[in-house]
């Protein structure tokens, strides 16, 4: 149990990993118009606040593509110079499970009626796709998570528990599910872990000075 517990944990953190890095990227990239354009609300606060940036959303959406496609390639490429499959100890598997899920996705079965079946069969174009859904997600998620924290009344850079650290997991993992319907059991591993990360990675910024709210 312990060892399936592991590999779920490595299969599910191999597939979220351009989310994570996807959100993060805007704080380092981000800048310019606001997406919200100035404007306020009708109880007089901003939409979203001037943290959220045209740049910064579509530089994150693309960066989670990329890293995507890199840890497809990576693997890919592995795979061809080593034994598959490839074996990390004697019961962890270094792989890409979520290929797996694809056929059984409603944007496969599209693909397939159209004749476009093979659209996702290169591993690095499936690695990229899926990135971008996720970072895209994610990156609404944290969008609607400012709005809320807008009309709550907390001020750009405050911590909102949770929603800060979840929003973008959970949106994320909604939007690329037409693509790979993944399992029940990842989200539910990913939850904790992802709000550990989220948190570690805040509170790295703030100590180095990129950010000024240590969550």
């Amino acid at each position: 149990m312990a060892e399936s517990l592991i590999q779920v944990i490595l299969d599910s953190t191999i597939f979220v990993l351009p989310l994570w890095f996807g959100n993060a990227i805007p704080t380092l990239l981000g800048g310019g118009p606001p997406i919200d354009g100035g404007r306020y609300w009708s109880d007089g606060k901003r939409i979203l606040g001037d943290g959220k940036t045209i740049r910064g959303f579509w530089t994150g959406t693309i960066f989670g593509g990329v890293v995507g496609g890199l840890i497809a390639g990576l693997i890919t490429l592995l795979s061809t110079v080593l034994p598959v499959p490839i074996y990390l100890d004697d019961n962890l598997i270094l792989r890409l499970f979520y290929q797996d899920f694809l056929e059984s996705g409603i944007l496969f079965q599209f693909f397939s009626r159209i004749n476009l079946r093979g659209f996702f069969s290169n591993s690095i174009l499936l690695g990229f796709s899926t990135g971008l859904l996720m970072a895209f997600g994610g990156l609404i998620g944290d969008l609607i998570g400012s709005f809320i924290k807008r009309r709550s009344g907390i001020e750009r850079g405050h911590p909102f528990i949770f929603l800060d650290q979840l929003g973008f997991l959970v949106l994320g993992m909604i939007f690329v599910y037409p693509l790979i319907p993944w399992d029940i059991e990842w989200i539910l591993v990913q939850v904790p872990i992802t709000f550990v990360v989220h948190i570690a990675a805040n509170l790295f910024g703030y100590f180095t000075g990129i950010q000024d709210e240590p969550l």
